[in-house]
This record gives structure tokens, C-alpha cells and sequence, in this order.
């Protein structure tokens, strides 16, 4: 286990901060220490490659089950934990869309997606990218540690919480086209994504 694996670091580097400074004392507590919990039960994870998808994937789990704790249904957790992440996205929508107005966006993918995800992509995972022509780029997700996780503790309809974020941030773009035929988070076998320059 890497050693940066500390819950209120994870938290504040997560979508979830709003959320979490929204959030009185107790409830504070009980995350805290669901993260510490998760942490350890996942502990095979836990390499310093995994860390920024942990923060996000782990401290989504701990708020729902810190909310079910506090007697909200579990559906009405996972949506509670998916709002407030999705409202914290929406700055970086805007973002992305302003990136994406460049004929260069998908060229630019194509460079450096694979080398940030070669430093990104820890235990559990399994992607690949496929050969691809010089104005679209893929990438085909196998193996998703949050499908694995999420499935772990009897919740594989989180996934298809984050396979949202996917949608919501590349689904409009103004000069890049993101298609696929399945996620691993809404019943495939596979994420088959491509990015192709419009």
C-alpha cells in the first residue's frame, strides 16, 4: 500500500469536497473512518498508481454507506453521492468544450492519453488501445477496478455513476465525436471508446 493513501487528502482531492465541506462534524467522522476501512479491505489496490481514481471511487463508496448508516435508502444515496459529483463536473465541461473547439484535441489525445494512463493505471485494470487512423483515437477498457470494487461490497450500479462522467464530459464536444457501443458499467463487456475529429 502506498503511503499517501490518507483519507482527508484523498477527500480533498476528490469530486466530493463540496460535498464533504457541506457536511457536519459527525458525518465527517463516520467518513473518515469508512475511508480508513476501505482502504485497508482494498488494500491490493492501493499502489501509487491507483491513487486519483481511488480518491474518487473510494470516497463515493464511504458516503454512501455513511449516508445508509444514517438510514437513507441506497438508491438514495447513489444518487445523492452522483449529484454532487456531477455538480462539481460542471466547470470542467465547460473546460473541456473550450479544449475541444481545437482542431489539435484528438491529435493530442492520441500523443498523450496512453503515457498518462501507462503512470495512472494500477492494479485491476486492463486497457489497451487500439491502432487507430491519425484523426480518431481509442481506447478499450477490459478490466475496470470500479466495476470490481463496486461489485465487492454488492453496489455494481455505482459504475454506471462514473461511466456518466465519461458522457457528461465528452459527449458535446464541438470538433471531437465520442463513440462507443458498450460500458462495462451499463452491462458490457468492455468500454470501447473513440475519439474521432469532426
Amino acid at each position: 500500500m502506498s503511503k499517501k493513501y490518507i483519507p482527508q487528502q484523498m477527500i480533498s482531492q476528490s469530486r466530493f469536497i463540496d460535498l464533504y465541506n457541506k457536511w457536519n462534524e459527525d458525518y465527517r467522522a463516520l467518513l473518515i473512518d469508512r475511508m480508513n476501512t476501505l482502504i485497508q479491505e482494498n488494500s491490493q489496490y492501493t499502489d501509487s498508481k491507483n491513487y486519483g481514481f481511488l480518491c474518487n471511487l473510494l470516497t463515493s463508496l464511504a458516503i454512501v454507506q455513511v449516508l445508509e448508516s444514517k438510514g437513507m435508502p441506497i438508491k438514495e444515496a447513489q444518487q445523492y453521492a452522483a449529484d454532487a459529483m456531477y455538480e462539481f463536473l460542471e466547470p470542467q465541461v465547460k473546460s473541456m468544450k473550450k479544449l475541444a473547439s481545437h482542431g489539435w484535441f484528438v491529435p493530442m489525445l492520441k500523443l498523450t492519453m496512453p503515457l498518462m494512463f501507462k503512470k495512472s493505471l494500477g492494479y485491476g485494470w486492463d486497457v489497451e488501445f487500439p491502432k487507430s487512423c491519425k484523426d480518431e483515437f481509442s481506447m478499450t477498457t477490459h478490466k475496470c477496478i470500479f466495476r470490481q470494487i463496486f461489485e465487492k461490497y454488492g453496489m455494481p450500479e455505482m459504475t454506471a455513476i462514473f461511466c456518466k462522467v465519461d458522457d457528461i464530459l465528452y459527449s458535446d464536444l464541438p470538433r471531437a465525436a465520442f463513440l462507443y457501443t458498450q460500458q462495462i458499467g451499463t452491462g458490457g463487456t468492455m468500454c470501447d471508446y473513440t475519439f474521432k475529429r469532426r
